[in-house]
């Protein structure tokens, strides 16, 4: 008595398992993080603050910057050559950046890395390691979400869902509020920009100074046309006075050498 491949195959489970193996192997894989939230329900997970006023996000963004500055003076007692403190210049600017672009009455805040990479001017890498460290200041922390897909853009089976932008949130540290309250009983609002920024700002005007004294006065504004025929007319008056003192100076002691 004989008996065919395939009722031996079905029989082991074999075929079933084969073709188990091949419906895997044609449905795409879902890339979406566990405890991922489904948008357009932050307001639920409370995962946006609203913010009660400009002031508030001003001092938060002064009270940071003192605190980086704080944490990098102490890290440079043990490593001189540190260039970032607890949250790093990549972390200022990623706050200044996301303080601009938040929605102040309702708190929503959802841009991806690559609208912080335009906005902020640094790498991925750079806004990853910088998020990081803000997350682990608990001065922000953000919600994963997903988002259905069309089911004209879904491919193969499985779930028509797909990752979506991160939902941010200004946590305000209470540790922050400190630090803003101590400098400004001090009477200081925030510190000084560096040294090297100041250098930059001063060869920057030293620059623009350079490349208006070449312009010829057609290509100047009225303002700056009215300038510089001042200074010309101040110039030639000084040059007059002074060959005038020359020539003075000059009769006076062949006078005197007249006289004795």
């Amino acid at each position: 008595m004989t008996t065919s491949i395939g009722a031996v195959l079905r029989s082991t489970g074999l075929a079933t398992i084969d073709r188990a193996l091949l419906a895997r192997a044609e449905k795409p894989r879902v890339k979406v993080w566990a405890g991922s939230i489904a948008v357009g329900h932050e307001k639920r997970a409370k995962a946006y603050t609203p913010i009660r006023n400009a002031r508030q996000m001003r001092e938060m963004i002064e009270a940071a910057k003192l605190y980086e500055r704080q944490t990098l003076a102490q890290r440079r007692t043990t490593t001189p050559r540190i260039r970032n403190g607890a949250i790093g210049q990549a972390g200022i600017q990623i706050i200044e950046f996301l303080a601009r672009v938040i929605d102040y009455s309702t708190g929503a805040l959802f841009p991806s890395l690559h609208t912080i990479m335009d906005g902020t001017g640094l790498s991925k890498n750079c806004v990853v390691q910088a998020l990081s460290r803000l997350k682990d200041a608990r001065i922000i922390d953000w919600f994963r979400r997903y988002e259905p897909v069309p089911d004209h853009a879904a491919q193969g089976a499985g779930p028509r869902i797909k990752q979506a932008t991160n939902a941010y949130r200004f946590l305000f540290p209470a540790f922050l509020s400190k630090i803003f309250a101590a400098r400004r009983r001090r009477g200081v609002a925030a510190d000084p920009a560096p040294a090297c920024e100041q250098y930059r700002q001063i060869e920057a005007a030293r620059d623009m100074e350079r490349m208006r004294d070449q312009l010829p006065l057609w290509e100047l504004t009225r303002e700056e046309r009215d300038k510089r025929e001042l200074a010309d007319i101040l110039a030639s008056l000084g040059q007059a006075i002074e060959a005038k003192e020359r020539e003075s100076s000059a009769s006076e002691d062949n006078r005197r050498r007249y006289l004795y």
